[in-house]
């Protein structure tokens, strides 16, 4: 059952039965007059959370007993699901504030909870439609100048995916989180790579000793706005700090297939072999290398923050890599996000990147009408990033470009999305260039 729902009903029996008795003796004190959560009670009903008698309870500066504001506590908690984000978290302060007056109430919460909330489950569903224009493999590349016929001209692809999530309590601080990603695509052309189902991550987290660890596969996105790395990781992971935040992630991926270009092979079917064909490389076997990586971010102030990130690449016959990453981001105003990252690896060549992006506003799956918008403009060389979280790479060539987009939230837990990219190649002597338009729906199934 539902948590929330859990402790609503909770309460409203607490309340029901109990209401007379109370009321008469009062065993509440009042809740001194200025204290926060008079404020937070009156957002949440400028808000629309809260309606009726909860919101008018305060009007005209009334002071009101601590028992009085856990019932308009429990109003909110029963909305919570058609609040945004930040009205969310008020609520969730606002319900610790008054965790002992529920208990006094024989409200057991915690117990509940812990019943409530062993395992989470959830989905989500996207359709997207894509068109992709670029020129044909025998115009881009000397690398590919054997390959007969011109596959990427026009790329139309239509697709559908299920991603589902398991969240299990296993006690003491420790979780078990499993993602499994169900992908089917619809495609016009030559270059398919066909449908996967997929097992994104499946680890175990907790903490020991106030350290966060992850085992398992498990999802690290760097924080340099993930310019370099924003994918999975099969090893272990550690994370601690409180102002000076630090993460350590070691194991192995499914990209940078021989080091050679490691941006290439996201595909670690399609990509793999794809180098191994072009190059006759045996050393192209689908296995990707060690990763390890080490990420310091630091806030300057509470709209300011900075991040170095280190990331070391080995395999077996392959020369160790490295590479070198920095990042910036900070809230211009409260809408208007401004994010800046580097990047240098150990290569000889085409081994530098940067990126420059604007964000404006947020898009709420639970808000109709909130969107956001944003502009990115980066240079990402062939050896410049692993598996970047903006599209902005590509790995034979490196990439150049502009990419623009948008959500908007339709209804509550429905999404429309879009973008539009258009790059063209950074390596010296290519002519390669890339335009593609992405539309998207985005359902919640929770």
């Amino acid at each position: 059952m539902n948590k929330r729902l859990v402790v609503v009903l909770a309460l409203v029996l607490a309340i029901v039965f109990a209401g007379t008795a109370f009321a008469a003796t009062n065993p509440f004190v009042d809740v001194p007059k200025g204290h926060w959560a008079y404020d937070a009670v009156s957002r949440l009903a400028q808000d629309g959370v809260i309606m009726g008698d909860s919101a008018t309870v305060f009007n005209g500066g009334k002071v009101v007993t601590r028992y009085e504001m856990a019932k308009v506590v429990a109003n909110a908690v029963s909305k919570m699901d058609k609040a945004n984000a930040e009205d969310q978290a008020l609520i969730e302060k606002l319900s610790k504030e008054f965790a002992e007056e529920l208990a006094n109430l024989n409200v057991r919460v915690t117990k509940l909870e812990q019943k409530a909330d062993k395992i989470h489950m959830g989905a989500f569903a996207m359709l997207k439609y894509d068109h992709r224009t670029f020129p044909g493999a025998a115009k881009f590349s000397n690398l590919t100048a054997g390959l007969a016929g011109d596959p990427y001209d026009d790329v139309i692809r239509g697709g559908f995916k299920f991603v589902s999530f398991i969240d299990y309590d296993l006690g003491d601080g420790w979780r078990f989180t499993h993602v499994g990603e169900f992908d089917r695509g619809m495609q016009k052309g030559d270059q398919s790579n066909g449908n996967r189902d997929n097992s994104k991550t499946m680890d175990i987290s907790g903490k020991i000793d106030g350290i966060g660890v992850h085992f398992g596969k498990f999802h690290y996105m760097d924080s340099a706005s993930g310019f370099v790395f924003a994918d999975e990781i099969s090893g272990a992971g550690f994370n601690f700090g409180n102002k000076v935040k630090v993460t350590a992630n070691l194991g192995w991926i499914n990209t940078a297939d021989c080091l050679a270009i490691p941006g290439f092979s996201h595909d670690p079917l399609y990509g793999f072999w794809m180098m191994k064909l072009l190059t006759g490389d045996s050393r192209y076997d689908g296995k990707g290398p060690k990763y390890g990586v080490v990420d310091v971010s630091y806030p300057l102030s509470p709209a300011t923050n900075v991040s170095y990130v280190y990331h070391h690449l080995s395999k077996a016959e392959c020369t160790t890599r490295h590479i070198n990453e920095i990042g910036f981001d900070t809230k211009l105003n409260s809408n208007l996000v401004l994010k800046v990252a580097g990047s240098r690896s150990s290569w000889e060549e085409d081994n530098k990147g940067y990126f420059f992006g604007l964000l404006y506003g947020r898009a709420d799956f639970f808000r109709p009408g909130s969107w956001e918008a944003y502009v990115n403009y980066s240079r990402t060389d062939a050896t410049a990033s692993i598996a970047n979280f903006w599209d902005a790479e590509d790995g034979w060539l490196g990439s150049q470009g502009v990419t623009i987009g948008g959500t908007y939230t339709l209804r509550p837990k429905v999404q429309l999305e879009t973008k539009y990219i258009i790059q063209h190649a950074t390596t010296e002597g290519e002519d390669w260039h890339d335009k593609f338009f992405r539309i998207q729906l985005n359902f919640m199934l929770m």
